[in-house]
This record gives structure tokens, C-alpha cells and sequence, in this order.
């Protein structure tokens, strides 16, 4: 499904863009390596490799993990793994790996492709939101993007959040979007990587509401944030010179998304993600893109989706 929404926010951009396929083919195909960590069988990862395919300038390669492993972060095997062809859901050809997220990254740019090596690393489409900073370290959707980004391959790591079924059709749509966007906008593909050695990547991280009501509120290009925030200490008593202090903490809404929310200044990807936002949130292979940095990147949340 196609939406073409303005906003008007600063960190909303102010014009939906046209259809990836509508692009300018600047360049010529891209090859682009498609992982995730639900597993090479599963429907989030089908759903996004039957849009990227459908782009004629797209070489895609998959390479997954044989089975579930959410939560694996950014964990590789260090004895030994199994390798064999499978395909997707829907049969698109598929290189299986028998370990983890990180494993299937690592072996595609360092073995399977070494001789010609991927523009761009696609993790997703994971069946759960990957945000804030409590989250993101144990992904193993963003760690299987990271490990690209370190070895200066930069990455997208999208996700939809939890819900029944998850919203995969928009975040598919979006993704291929901005897989477009990155292979027709030279200049947009250079701010995917460090200026300065090592010269790694960066990670996209990109997350889309499912709502139970209503309809995605637009993109917001925000920081990480924090799902519980200590706030403050109230003394709750003293016994033998020790004082004991309880935590007053802050909780952001994590498990589900309000689309209905009229809020409109989201200041992370917690807060925007709560109040009915899909998020964008540009990470080094460390984390995190703040200030002036993250501004770089306000014309892709305008994308189709």
C-alpha cells in the first residue's frame, strides 16, 4: 500500500516522495544482501525480499539464519557452522546458515560475496519493534546490521511492531523506498559511512507501528531513548548509618503503539514509536547519530510507504 502523506514537523519531512521504481536509475544494479533473526522461512523476511526484487536495479542476495534467533544480538559462532541452499517462503533462492543473525552477515561479506561484495546490508523484516537503548544492544536484527556497518558496509535494519498480523506491508514499501534512495542519491550514499578511518558504515534503523487503530502517523527521524528513565531517589529509611533510597523511574509505553496519539514533537524513537510514528534512527556500529548528524538525514523519512 502506497501512502503519500506531508508533514510539517522538523524532524518529519515536509514532502512524500514518489515510488522507488519511479526513481531516477542513476546508477546500476546494486547488490544488496538481505538477512534477518526470525529465520530464512519466515514472513517478514519474504514480505521485504518480494519489493526488493521487484525493483529491476536490485541484485538481492539472501542469506539467513536456519532458525529463530530474536534476542541474540550481536552473538556469532565461534566453532563451527552449516551452510546449505534453501529458499523464502514465497521460493526466492536463499543461502541458509545454521547460526546466528551476526553469522550470516559475516559470511556473506567475508566468504559467499568477498569477490563481489554487497553496496548495502537489509536486516528485516523483524516480528517486533527493535528500539530504544534497552532493546537495540540485544537485536539480533541490528546485529546482524552492525556487523556489516563495522566491516564498511552500511545497513538497514527494519522492523514492525508487534501486533496481529504485524504491519510488514509498510514497512516493506518504506524499505524499498529507501533502499532506492540510497542506490540513486550518490551523495546521500556517502553519509552512509565514516569520513575518517575505519570508514565504517552506519545503521538505519528503521521500526513501523502496527496499529490497532487508525493508520501510521508518518515517519520521524529521531535519537535512541530510554523505555525506563531514573528520575530521582526518595529515602524510604536509615538503620545502623545506612540509608536506603528507592528509584523513582519513568516508563515510555513499549509494548504497543497509539496511532490515535495528537502528539506531534516526538523527541526519541521511544516517544515517537508510543505516540503512533514509524521511526528512523541513523546508529553507528556503536549505537547511536545525534545532532547535527541525524539532521543529515531528514529528507528519507518523506519516503513512500
Amino acid at each position: 500500500m502506497q501512502h503519500k502523506r506531508a508533514w510539517s514537523l522538523v524532524l518529519i519531512a515536509a514532502v512524500t516522495l514518489a515510488s522507488p521504481l519511479a526513481a531516477s536509475a542513476a546508477a546500476g544494479p546494486m547488490k544488496v544482501l538481505v538477512t534477518n533473526d526470525d529465520g530464512y522461512n519466515a514472513p517478514g523476511i519474504d514480505a521485504l525480499v518480494n519489493k526488493l526484487v521487484a525493483n529491476p536495479n536490485l541484485d538481492v542476495v539472501v542469506i539467513a539464519p536456519q532458525n529463530n534467533s530474536s534476542g541474540t544480538g550481536e552473538n556469532t559462532t565461534t566453532t563451527t557452522i552449516g551452510v546449505y541452499s534453501g529458499t523464502t517462503a514465497s521460493g526466492y533462492p536463499a543461502t541458509i546458515v545454521q547460526g546466528f543473525p551476526g553469522d550470516t552477515t559475516l559470511f556473506g561479506i567475508t566468504q559467499q560475496l568477498l569477490s563481489d561484495p554487497p553496496a548495502l546490508v537489509v536486516s528485516g523484516i523483524n516480528n517486533g519493534q527493535n528500539l530504544g537503548a534497552e532493546i537495540i544492544p540485544i537485536s539480533g536484527t541490528v546485529g546482524a546490521a552492525s556487523w556489516a556497518a563495522r566491516h564498511g558496509v552500511p545497513a538497514i535494519a527494519v522492523s514492525a511492531g508487534f501486533g496481529s498480523p504485524p504491519n510488514y506491508a509498510d514497512a516493506a514499501d518504506y524499505t524499498a523506498s529507501l533502499v532506492e534512495y540510497i542506490r540513486t542519491k550518490k551523495s546521500f550514499y556517502k553519509r552512509l559511512f565514516e569520513k575518517q578511518a575505519p570508514f565504517r558504515g552506519l545503521v538505519l534503523n528503521v521500526n513501523f507501528p502496527t496499529c490497532t487503530s487508525g493508520s501510521v502517523r508518518g515517519l520521524a527521524l529521531v535519537p535512541v531513548g530510554r523505555i525506563n528513565t531514573v528520575t530521582g531517589y526518595t529515602l524510604q529509611g536509615s538503620s545502623m548509618g545506612v540509608d536506603t533510597w528507592k528509584p523513582t523511574i519513568a516508563t515510555l509505553p513499549f509494548g504497543t503503539s497509539n496511532c490515535a496519539s495528537v502528539l506531534v514533537e516526538p523527541g526519541t524513537d521511544v516517544e515517537a514509536f508510543a505516540n503512533g510514528f514509524a521511526t528512523v534512527t541513523p546508529l553507528d556500529p556503536e549505537r547511536n547519530v545525534s545532532g547535527l548528524k541525524l539532521k543529515q538525514f531528514k529528507k528519507i523519512v518523506g519516503l513512500a510507504y
